[in-house]
Order: structure tokens, then C-alpha cells, then sequence
């Protein structure tokens, strides 16, 4: 009988225990409930309010402008440019906002509390995490940090026609498209952006950014016109034109000065080339370029400058961790300073992942980056050739191939036009010379050449 009773006040306890132990995991889940739509609220409010996402413009345009006008360097300018990439990618509330521990369990409490708000006639409770303004906007954040304009563009049409908006939400839609048109050069199409944010949504903290970018796009607009007219055609004019976000007209000058280029000044053109490219989204052949500008002479400015380009190619990219490599690599050869504060500071800004990202957003940009990339990795010749760049004695380079000896003999090839190859000679003719190179094969005739040496 006492074994009975001992075996029933057992069960009662562990009954009892089982209750509490409910209660007190529902009150746990309830309050994880509760933070979540808070920081969702909070999150919300930064994204409509704080004007956050249009800083990033503003600093863009203001750092191209300093530089134009002397004020900074090129090395600040890609300080800068890497900050404002870092405010795009925290903007996008799409980010972080979830807490793991009662993920699974959170649906039915949030089922349960929305009834019972029903039934008071309050609104649900709507996560921030399966907000589809929150995924289209983080989505487009990311294809326009990445200069992909066109899927920016696309997305920021989709996302009007398809979800419901307030006002500070469109206006700053708007905004954005009218910064995406206004770098691939649609600039009527950018000013009418700008004077509807202003005109339609006074109200909105968007206009105010408007208006400042829409200054900015008048003056550079009017500056770029200016320069077309007036300055004859040459590296300055397309230095100045890329620097004042013209990428097209850049492109167009170097078309027409690329062959009355000297020697000396080959690294220069194709930087400017490369800034071009990727101001237009052709980041992979962007990447080669600046890559090519390295290989033919390490020691220039100008290697420096297109590594750190490379790098931040990478940065924006979800899929870039090969070509940040890559510019690693290269900047063992450089040893550019601030291609050394750059990736400290991407480091910082990108911080150590945090808490899980949104399941939501990472499924459709994963969805968005299979149909659309910003960054081909397949398409960039610098990372599909094997090996990699290693010093030499002088200012040059060359690859040393990776699960085979480096060549044994490396001869330096200075050619009447001014250019110098470095490589491995495969075959030496009465005729030709033909070397491998970092750039791949090269077919040199003997009757350019003027001086061989090795190396």
C-alpha cells in the first residue's frame, strides 16, 4: 500500500514538474515572441524613418566629387566607398534579425497571440523576417552595392508592383531607382525620379536626400557636358569623365585614344578602363583588367590601385571570397598600406556573422544570384588560369604554376613599343619569341624586340 502511494505522489510530481516546466517554456517562447516583433518594429523604423539606406548614396557622389576636386585622394575615396557599401548592406533590414532558440516553436505561439488579436480587432503581429518589403529591399541593396544597376532596377519594379507600401517606403524606392539611372547615364530618367520623391513626398525623409542628389547629378551632369565639348581627347579627359560617374563616355574616349597611348601610361588607361567596366557592371571583365594592369608592373601606383578594386569586387559579392583572395595575393607582391586598412576595415564592418541571417532573404537571393549573378566567377580569366603571382627581382611578375616545378628559366622581354613581358620561354625561333606569361601566351617578334634578359 505505502508503495502504491509513494509510486502515485511520484507521478503527481513528475506531472506537476511537466506543467511547470510548459508553463515555463510558453512564457519563454512568448517573450522570444515579444523581442522578435520589437526588434522588427525597431528595424522597420530605421528603414523608414533614419534614412540609413540614402547615405550611402550621398557619400558616393560626395566622395567622387572631393576627388575631383582635389580635396582627397584616390586611397580616402576607397575608404569611403567601402563605409557606404557597409551602411547598404545594414540597412537592408533583411539581415539578422532572427534568434534560434524557439524558431520551430514561435509559429504556433504566433498563430495563437494573432487569433486572440483578431478577435480585439488588432492587426497580426508580421515579422520583419517574412516581410516581403524587407526581402525585395535587402535584395536590391545588395545587386546595387555590387554596381548591377539593371537587377537593382529590376528588382525595386518588381517589388512596387507586387507589395503595398507607405509613403516613406516608395519615396524611397524611388530615390534608389533614380541613383541606378543615374550611373548607367539615364539621366533624364534620374532627375524625373528625384523631382517626384520631392514633389510627391515632401514629407517623406527621402526628399531631403533627393534634393542634395539631385544637385549632385546637375553638376556633374553639367561638368561632364563641359568637359565632352571643350577638352580633346585624351587620359585626363577620361580620368576626369569616370570620376565624375560618366562610365560610358570614359569608355568611348579610351576607345579612341588606345592605340595613341604610350608605353608609360598603359597601366593608367586600363585602370581607368577597369573603373569604367565595373561602374557599368561588368565586374569580371573589370576584374581581368585591373589584374592585367598588376602583372605588367607591380611597383606602379597604379597596380596598388586596381588591387584595391579587385578586393572590393570581391567584398560586395556573396560568392567574391576567390577574388579577394586573389587581390591578397597580389598585395603580397605591392605591399600597398592601405589595401592593408581596407581589409581591416571590411573585416570590422562585416563583423563575426552575428546571429543567423534571414532564412527568407538568403532563399531569394540565392534565388535572385542563380538567374542573375553580379559576380561570375567562371567568367573571370585571373582566377581560372592556374597558380599564382610571385615576386621577382624586378618590377614584373609571373605565375608559378600549382602541382608542378616552376619553370627553370624566366626571361624579361622589353619590346620597341615599351612593353615588358616576363615568363617562361616555350619556343625561340629565327622569327619570334613566344613566352608564358601571367597573361597567358605571348607571341612576341624577334624584330620588336629590344633587350632579353634573363631573369
Amino acid at each position: 500500500m505505502k508503495a502504491r502511494s509513494y509510486k502515485t505522489e511520484a507521478a503527481l510530481s513528475l506531472v506537476t514538474l511537466g506543467i511547470i516546466s510548459l508553463m515555463l517554456l510558453l512564457n519563454d517562447v512568448n517573450q522570444y515572441v515579444r523581442i522578435r516583433e520589437i526588434r522588427s518594429y525597431i528595424q522597420k523604423s530605421n528603414r523608414e524613418e533614419n534614412n540609413i539606406s540614402h547615405m550611402g548614396l550621398v557619400m558616393k557622389y560626395q566622395a567622387q566629387k572631393r576627388v575631383y576636386e582635389n580635396q582627397i585622394r584616390q586611397d580616402d575615396a576607397d575608404l569611403i566607398e567601402m563605409r557606404a557599401n557597409s551602411i547598404l548592406a545594414e540597412a537592408s533590414p533583411a539581415g539578422r534579425v532572427t534568434m534560434s532558440p524557439y524558431l520551430i516553436l514561435s509559429g504556433p505561439s504566433v498563430f495563437m497571440i494573432n487569433m486572440f488579436r483578431a478577435i480585439t480587432q488588432k492587426g497580426p503581429i508580421r515579422f520583419l523576417a517574412d516581410d516581403p518589403v524587407n526581402v525585395y529591399l535587402g535584395v536590391a541593396y545588395y545587386y546595387e552595392r555590387n554596381n548591377a544597376f539593371a537587377g537593382a532596377l529590376r528588382i525595386y519594379e518588381r517589388a512596387l508592383k507586387e507589395e503595398k507600401y507607405d509613403t516613406s517606403a516608395i519615396a524611397g524606392i524611388l530615390l534608389h531607382q533614380g541613383y541606378c539611372h543615374a550611373i548607367t547615364g539615364s539621366y533624364q530618367v534620374a532627375r524625373d525620379k528625384y523631382l517626384s520623391v520631392i514633389r510627391e513626398y515632401e514629407n517623406a525623409p527621402a526628399a531631403a536626400t533627393a534634393l542634395i542628389l539631385l544637385r549632385f547629378l546637375d553638376g556633374f551632369r553639367a561638368e561632364v557636358d563641359r568637359i565632352i565639348q571643350k577638352d580633346k581627347d585624351s587620359l585626363e579627359k577620361a580620368d576626369k569623365l569616370f570620376t565624375l560617374l560618366a562610365y560610358r563616355e570614359a569608355l568611348d574616349v579610351i576607345g579612341r585614344i588606345e592605340k595613341k597611348t604610350s608605353p608609360a601610361e598603359a597601366q593608367r588607361l586600363m585602370y581607368i578602363r577597369g573603373r569604367s567596366l565595373e561602374g557599368l557592371s561588368e565586374k569580371e571583365k573589370a576584374i581581368d583588367t585591373y589584374q592585367e594592369a598588376i602583372s605588367r608592373n607591380p611597383a606602379s601606383p597604379y597596380a596598388a590601385l586596381a588591387n584595391r578594386r579587385i578586393y572590393l569586387a570581391g567584398a560586395a559579392a556573396t560568392n567574391g571570397a576567390k577574388v579577394m583572395q586573389l587581390a591578397e595575393y597580389n598585395n603580397r607582391l605591392i605591399g600597398d598600406p592601405v589595401f592593408k586598412k581596407m581589409t581591416e576595415q571590411e573585416r570590422k564592418l562585416r563583423g563575426d556573422g552575428g546571429e543567423e541571417e534571414n532564412p527568407v532573404f538568403r532563399r531569394e537571393l540565392a534565388r535572385e544570384e542563380k538567374l542573375h549573378p553580379v559576380l561570375d566567377i567562371g567568367k573571370v580569366q585571373a582566377l581560372s588560369r592556374p597558380g599564382r603571382l610571385v615576386k621577382t627581382k624586378k618590377t614584373g611578375a609571373e605565375m608559378e604554376p600549382e602541382g608542378e616545378q616552376a619553370p627553370a628559366v624566366i626571361f624579361r622581354v622589353e619590346t620597341v613599343e615599351g612593353n615588358v613581358f616576363i615568363g617562361a620561354v616555350q619556343s625561340d625561333t629565327g622569327e619570334k619569341i613566344i613566352l608564358k606569361t601571367t597573361l597567358g601566351t605571348v607571341t612576341i617578334p624577334k624584330e620588336k624586340i629590344v633587350s632579353k634578359k634573363k631573369m
